[in-house]
């Protein structure tokens, strides 16, 4: 029944992907996509047979977790459905009598983070089991495919700034490894490239279009609230980006001064938070959440830490510890210090964007690059999030997969930048070699 419960679903998404507007792009086949689809699912299947039979300590495989504990909510439906609406919805889940109920789930409680969003990740899933029959894999499927839309709607947005390269565009949107493997089946990443991707569309269309402003400006807000509940860091980075951005779409003069000065006091405001809020300031959650990772990494151990400089709740600590981190997140893991397939992968995808930056840096020419709002939103957001994964992850395997929620910005920077004729201009012995083995 799983298998034909899951074949059904993939049916019936690849059925709206030829059919809804959404995925009509100029340029692009749907049946590319429709295969990007399916490749998703078939690598979801791999996650989830990759945590069962390598990782086995089920309660601890954020794959497994939210979707066990989810079925302890599920079944109160049945029982009571007071009590659920009251753990669904949130409204009054605080009442005593609910307490047994929570205690039987692994992760209601988490009390590493400052903004709960297991909780968020159990209602998802509980929702869907009203229609997966309670099935892992058809679950899988589900979040396979909001994956796809999120990236469809970053895809659809940065094609529009360079459409001339759309299909070396769509394949770095789709099929970076980590992309590929962190954005498939069910893992919280998946619903990241949803929200993420949707908001940042949603604003295009609403600063772009001016029509069906108040349509855009409620999916808009939806998709930013949910971003919030499902990864709040990543909320917080983003914030001051989309407020910059729909400035300058709407007035794009000064676009660099605007994200600058924008992002610039929003974060000197969320570092002096603790005057109001003690201990509460920026840089004091920031170093609670190395330590916390550090104590993570004593209680279990991964195999694959990174040496970390200590980092204090000061901006000095910051700017000290700042080069150190932007060289882990941008350049570790290496491949030849990989001890598992994955830290293999994500070395060579490393050392493959490495030299997409020089091949970049080598056809780039200023009067071609167009400094849109985006670009620059695209280049922030990698920034500001290679930096703070710098700063408190020191697990390869965790900082792979943190960073992969900023790849299809990056690689969307790297081939705007790029000017094929420009590099053969500056090389010619490469339109020479090119012309040699045609």
């Amino acid at each position: 029944m799983e298998l034909l419960l899951s074949v059904l679903y993939v049916s019936v998404f690849l059925a709206i992907i030829f059919r809804w507007r959404f995925f009509n792009i100029q340029g692009v086949k749907r049946t590319w996509l429709a295969w990007a689809f399916v490749i998703k699912v078939i690598v979801g299947v791999g996650v989830g047979l990759l945590y069962t039979y390598h990782y086995k300590e089920r309660n601890l495989a954020d794959t497994f977790k939210f979707f066990d504990d989810s079925r302890v909510m599920y079944n109160m439906f049945f029982m009571n459905k007071g009590y659920f609406f009251r753990m669904f919805t949130g409204y009054g889940d605080d009442a005593t009598y609910l307490l047994p109920y929570y205690d039987l789930m692994n992760n209601w409680y988490n009390k590493v983070a400052l903004f709960n969003d297991y909780r968020t990740q159990i209602r998802i899933n509980c929702l869907m089991r009203f229609f997966s029959g309670g099935y892992y894999y058809v679950h899988s499927v589900m979040f396979s495919f909001l994956s796809f839309v999120g990236l469809t709607a970053m895809y659809r947005v940065f094609a529009e700034e360079i459409p001339q390269k759309k299909k070396i565009l769509f394949a770095g949107v789709y099929f970076m490894p980590s992309v590929l493997f962190w954005g498939s089946g069910l893992l919280k990443d998946g619903l990241i490239f949803f929200a993420t991707g949707c908001t940042l569309l949603f604003l295009y269309r609403l600063t772009s279009y001016r029509t069906k402003i108040f349509l855009y400006g409620f999916l808009f807000l939806a998709c930013l609230i949910f971003l919030m509940t499902i990864k709040f860091h990543n909320y917080i980075l983003l914030f001051p980006l989309l407020v910059a951005y729909g400035l300058t779409m709407v007035n794009p003069q000064k676009i660099f001064l605007k994200f600058s000065t924008i992002t610039a006091m929003y974060f000197i405001a969320l570092i002096n938070m603790d005057l109001i809020l003690p201990h509460f300031g920026l840089m004091d959650l920031i170093a609670k959440k190395q330590f916390e990772f550090l104590e993570l990494n004593k209680m279990y151990s991964p195999g694959s830490e990174i040496a970390l400089s200590t980092l204090y709740p000061s901006v000095k600590s910051l700017i000290l510890n700042a080069p150190e981190a932007y060289y882990h997140s941008f350049f570790r893991p290496f491949f030849f210090e990989s001890k598992s397939p994955l830290i293999l992968f994500a070395g060579f995808e490393n050392l493959f964007l490495l030299l997409a930056l020089v091949v970049s840096l080598m056809g780039y020419r200023k009067s071609d690059m167009r400094f849109s709002p985006i670009l620059y939103l695209a280049v922030f957001y990698v920034l500001l999030l290679f930096l703070l994964i710098g700063l408190v992850v020191p697990v390869m395997g965790a900082m792979v997969r943190y960073k992969a929620q900023a790849l299809p910005f990056l690689f969307f920077v790297l081939v705007m930048a790029f000017d094929y004729k420009m590099l053969m201009i500056r090389f010619p012995f490469l339109e020479k070699l090119l012309k040699a083995r045609k």
